[in-house]
């Protein structure tokens, strides 16, 4: 760990310590203390600060590591309370070094570039109780109105959700994708900032009883990138005809703009039986750059409420707009319910709040439930059918069933058995096509659970047989791609009435079926657990092996060694430490991986309350 990284663990550590009464390093203090000489103003929470450190070994292969080398997380969770008037939390979650998931790290991130990356968090949120739950939010929040509309999609910025008696009015804006560079070199393709707009007014506060209007506005500020520019393409023969030259071009950032209006309403028929759903409709431009074109003065409704929107939103030869709807007939009794829904999205529908939700399709979907016998038999499960690609305009449309069940039986105290099946297949409409797309997956389990209670020992073992088979019906490649698998898992575990000792046993065995040949995993693990000093201490420790064969190729093998503790300093903070290492042999020597590699992990974390 280097120097300013050290530095750094040290801060989050000192802060994570000065949350927490000096006092609450002893063993005598009561949580009623923190609130002595006030019951009106109140200041409780939580924070926490946890550090990984990886380190990877490869000795004759290029392989890289898996983590980065050093990880730190800082939580910061208080909340100020003024009586049953206000309640004002702050969530902060810090993360070092630059990291994320979602978009590229930056080297040198800017404040609010820091606390945009949905790994790391800054917010307050000022609540009443006294005025239905009313909020105002500063910095990081997640303004969820409707399903259709803004979904669950995090900002940095600002907002408001006033609730005066059964009225909702509320707003957000802020910054939902930060801005990043284009890098050639390390492969980043960069994107644009995008500020988000978010706006509702409702009616009624509850699941059963709703009505509300929302809107929301998305756009790429071009601006937020000094250039755009991805790649430039020299000018080039063509592949088939080096007479002709293809002239050269230059790849950028596309900047997008949205705009999303939807009504969503929830009602009550009768006790136990509710009606949701929601309309909604989308105009989406996929680059803002394209021309502007004229009002189309088509009658239909999509065109005549895209026309006068074009002081808002301008339409370009980019623009899609299309509707979404979703239905939702909800039955729940005591002992059975039924849910009844409905998925629609055109082909030009975005949702801005689900980015990656695939559009141009319809769901359906029964879900039916039943508890019998005291709850002692549940069943549960779902059967549907949806249909991608309506408008035909990707090639075939695709029909795929969808159907899942489970059951759980309780005999007794000591035996239970849960059964799980599920099926999920794909046809499209070209059945005599030699090219057809047909396939099926399913996948059936049953895992049962017996508990044995001796006068010294309680014993439980657990068991699971699944079994997953994939068929594809393409009479070309459907050979190669059809696979079959069948697994069994079975763990032991004895706890030891007079003595703080747990002790496990672990082993899996799992055949695959490619077309390739057969591929077989090992597992067998032990663990133990042991608690000290009243139950303050609690040390863990277990080691798994695994093997692997392919045919009949040699097999690679794989120990994988935990050491952890868990140590209650006090009531109200906890320390938490384990160290790991994973040793990993390939049967046979690889060019680009080597013979073995070895990975080592450590991770310290400190956990208060107050």
């Amino acid at each position: 760990m280097g120097t300013l990284q050290l530095q750094r663990v040290v801060a989050c550590f000192v802060i994570v310590c000065s949350c927490h009464a000096p006092s609450a390093w002893g063993q005598t203090e009561t949580r009623a203390d923190t609130t002595s000489g006030s019951t009106w103003i109140k200041f409780s929470g939580s924070a926490g600060i946890s550090t990984e450190l990886y380190s990877f070994e490869n000795p004759n292969g290029t392989q890289a590591g898996r983590r980065p080398a050093s990880l730190t997380r800082l939580t910061l969770a208080p909340v100020l309370s003024l009586g049953s008037w206000f309640s004002l939390p702050l969530n902060l979650v810090i993360t070092l070094p630059e990291t994320n998931v979602t978009t590229p790290a930056l080297t040198a991130p800017s404040f609010s570039q820091f606390f945009s990356n949905p790994i790391n968090q800054l917010g307050f949120t000022l609540t009443s109780e006294k005025l239905n739950g009313s909020r105002i939010h500063i910095g990081t929040h997640t303004p969820k109105f409707s399903e259709l509309s803004g979904g669950d999609i995090q900002l940095f910025g600002v907002g408001l959700d006033a609730r005066p008696g059964p009225v909702q009015i509320a707003a957000s804006g802020g910054i939902a994708q930060r801005a990043v560079a284009p890098d050639s070199a390390r492969g980043i393709r960069g994107a644009f900032r995008r500020d988000m707009y978010l706006a509702r007014i409702g009616l009624g506060n509850t699941e059963t009883r709703r009505l509300g209007v929302n809107v929301v506005y998305a756009r790429d500020d071009r601006s937020s990138l000094a250039s755009d520019i991805v790649q430039v393409i020299p000018a080039r023969p063509f592949e088939t005809d080096s007479t002709v030259i293809i002239p050269a071009d230059t790849v950028r950032i596309r900047a997008e703009e949205g705009l999303i209006g939807s009504l969503d309403a929830s009602v009550e028929l009768s006790s136990g039986i509710t009606l949701s759903g929601e309309m909604a409709l989308s105009t989406f431009t996929s680059d803002t750059r394209a021309d502007i074109i004229a009002a189309s003065g088509a009658a239909d409704f999509i065109s005549k409420i895209t026309d006068g929107l074009s002081n808002v939103i301008q339409r370009r030869a980019t623009t899609r707009a299309d509707l979404a709807g979703t239905a939702a007939l909800i039955i729940k009794q005591p002992t059975w319910g039924v849910t009844f829904s409905a998925l629609y999205m055109g082909a030009g529908f975005m949702p801005l709040g689900y980015p990656f939700a695939q559009a141009d399709r319809i769901d359906l979907k029964v879900s039916p439930s039943l508890r019998l016998f005291e709850g002692d038999l549940a069943l549960a499960g779902s059967v549907g059918q949806r249909v991608n690609n309506l408008s035909e305009t990707k090639g075939e449309a695709l029909t795929q069933f969808i159907a899942n069940g489970s059951m759980n039986i309780r005999f007794s105290d000591a035996l239970s058995l849960a059964v799980n099946y599920a099926n999920f297949g794909i046809r499209s409409n070209s059945i005599l096509d030699t090219l057809k797309i047909q396939n099926v997956s399913e996948s059936f389990s049953i895992e049962p659970t017996l508990t044995i209670e001796g006068s010294s020992l309680l014993h439980t073992v657990t068991g699971s047989i699944a079994f997953d088979a994939y068929d594809d019906f393409n009479v070309v490649t459907g050979a190669e791609s059809s696979n079959d698998t069948r697994s069994a898992t079975l763990t032991y575990t004895a706890m030891f009435m007079g003595v703080p000792l747990t002790v496990g046993a672990m082993g899996t065995y799992v055949e695959n079926a490619l077309f390739a040949g057969m591929l077989v995993i090992r597992t067998a693990g032990l663990n133990a657990s042991y608690r000290l000093f009243g139950g303050a201490v609690t040390a863990s420790v277990s080691y798994t092996m695994a093997g692997s064969t392919f045919t009949s190729m040699p097999t690679d093998s794989q120990g994988f060694l935990k050491v952890s503790a868990r140590w209650n300093i006090s009531k109200n903070i906890n320390l938490v430490a384990s160290l790991a290492n994973n040793s990993f042999d390939y049967g046979q020597l690889l060019p680009t991986r080597g013979s073995s590699f070895t990975e080592q992990i450590a991770q310290i974390a400190i956990n208060s309350t107050f």
